[in-house]
């Protein structure tokens, strides 16, 4: 029995542990650096006693709006860097959820390259036109 997200088969699995107020961020044994470093980076504290297990803790003494808020922007984050994560349903925001998704959905419309070459739209468009009737 590994960890929860091994045995969620996931890459990450935000939660409590049962009667604790400490939100945990499980990652896959052995994840890869880029994902260890994308979760420091949303605010969790890594943790590391063996080289091959690490796990994430939020910090303590955040009050629980704040708590809910980091989980859900993480849980959203880390899913759209391409990551299978699972976040505790009790962690679960909504205004930062859809405060997130909307933010998300504005920057990729604003990175988004256009779907046609821009020479394209200046070609005539066919027109067809009925037959005069006589």
């Amino acid at each position: 029995m590994g960890n929860l997200a091994d045995d969620s088969n996931t890459d990450v699995e935000i939660f409590r542990r049962w009667g604790a107020e400490t939100v945990y961020a499980d990652s896959r044994t052995g994840a890869e650096e880029e994902l260890l470093h994308l979760l420091d980076a949303l605010g969790f504290e890594r943790h590391s006693p063996m080289p091959i297990y690490t796990w994430h803790e939020l910090p303590e003494g955040l009050d629980e709006h704040e708590t809910t808020k980091r989980a859900t922007r993480a849980w959203i984050l880390i899913a759209a860097a391409g990551y299978t994560v699972n976040l505790a349903p009790d962690l679960h925001c909504p205004e930062t959820d859809r405060l997130v998704r909307k933010s998300l959905t504005s920057e990729a419309r604003a990175t988004a390259a256009p779907t046609a070459h821009p020479a394209a739209s200046a070609r005539p468009i066919a027109r067809h036109s009925r037959p005069r009737s006589r």
